[in-house]
């Protein structure tokens, strides 16, 4: 078994992995990474042909000054690779006044200046006529949103990471690692190696690592769905990405970008799995009887055909935030993990700020709200 020597080392290498490991090998510094499947690959979270970004966030203001970063560093990423990897289509984000989602875009335009519409459902129906939406909805319009090509992302960052140094062990499982007096010692089924710090980047593989910190990281069952149709051209260029909290659960989608069609799925509700090893990847006659109760209230002119699906995990905090910071017992290891369905879009500020921790022991990034001590306070 061969031993080796790293400033840095990273285990998991998808959208926060091969992040961290680009900012790092930019700074100069020595970084491996350690990925137990092939790069780029579908059996995680960083995978489905599309990602939403944006910046009206619902979820919590706090995201947006990260936001403000992730959007510089999506576009130096394209510049660099002379790639699209990031297109604005725009956002509409729909619901009931009262709305978790509205209440949410409410409070984030409040606090932050950035560009919006908010429309009744009259104006929804004169700018969007695909839409059939109810009298009492109304809807947040964000003209910056767009999506980004994950698997495309994923890749660009592993390749330039490469170029700049870094060293990717792909189809190698780490066996165990710990902490000792000046580092970390990883054993992999292949190699030993020393490292100063050490980054775990793990996905729904990280939840056995947060439990022995009695954090409960929960593994959602997510699939996602492609339908074509007759009139997809209705479907395509000046259709906008969308969220729309129903009822039944909260639908998302995207524009029909080629020949797979519209993607949708839905981002609310819960099925739980033991882990990602008992993740059941087939699809269920239940999975897309729900789309397309949807696609037939919301769009009942679109005559679905299902061309493709996928499935992929959430993982779930308690708080549905992410634990990004210094891991609570050891001073050298830093964890990223539980991104909870809405985190890669962050992937290029969460490797600064894990290149910054590493590299510089703090970050300039606002992560107090993310920090892993917040389960112990």
């Amino acid at each position: 078994m061969t031993k080796e020597n790293v400033d840095v080392a990273i285990i998991g290498v998808g959208g926060m992995g091969s992040a961290a490991m680009l900012a790092l090998a930019q700074r100069g510094a020595g970084v491996c990474g350690v990925e137990q499947f092939a790069p780029v690959h579908d059996l995680g979270s960083s995978h489905g042909q599309t990602r939403i970004i944006r910046k009206a966030y619902f979820e919590h203001p706090d995201y947006i000054p990260l936001l403000h970063r992730a959007y510089e560093l999506w576009t130096d990423l394209e510049q660099e690779c002379a790639i699209e990897l990031m297109v604005q289509t725009g956002l509409l984000a729909t619901g009931l006044p009262n709305s978790e989602v509205i209440r949410g875009l409410d409070a984030c335009y409040r606090q932050h200046a950035l560009p919006h519409e908010k429309l009744d459902a009259g104006q929804i129906k004169t700018r969007f006529p695909q839409f059939n939406l109810a009298d009492d909805e109304v809807a947040y319009y964000d003209p910056i949103a767009g999506y980004l090509r994950v698997e495309e992302c994923v890749r660009q960052q592993i390749e330039l990471a490469q170029k700049h140094g870094a060293k990717l062990y792909a189809k190698e499982k780490v066996v165990t690692w710990h902490a000792t007096g000046s580092g970390v010692m990883l054993e992999t089924n292949r190699r030993r190696i020393a490292a100063g710090q050490l980054i775990i980047t793990t996905g729904a593989w990280a939840k056995d690592e947060l439990r022995k910190l009695r954090v409960k990281l929960e593994i959602w069952r997510k699939v996602i769905l492609w339908f074509n149709s007759p009139n997809i051209w209705r479907y395509q260029k000046g259709f906008p990405i969308f969220y729309i909290q129903a009822a039944d659960g909260g639908y998302y989608g995207f524009p029909a970008i080629d020949e797979l069609g519209l993607k949708i799925a839905e981002h609310e509700q819960a099925t739980p799995c033991p882990g990602p090893e008992e993740l059941d990847r087939q699809l269920h006659d239940a999975d897309e009887t729900a789309l397309r109760g949807f696609i037939n209230r919301v769009f009942p002119d679109f005559e679905p055909t299902r061309t493709a699906w996928s499935t992929c995990m959430y993982a779930m905090t308690p708080d549905h935030h992410f634990v990004l910071g210094r891991h609570p017992e050891h001073e050298r290891v830093f964890l990223a993990a539980g991104f909870s369905g809405h985190g890669f879009k962050f992937a290029p500020v969460v490797g600064e700020t894990l290149a910054e921790l590493a590299l510089d022991g703090s970050t300039r990034h606002p992560i107090g709200f993310l920090s892993p001590d917040r389960f112990f306070s």
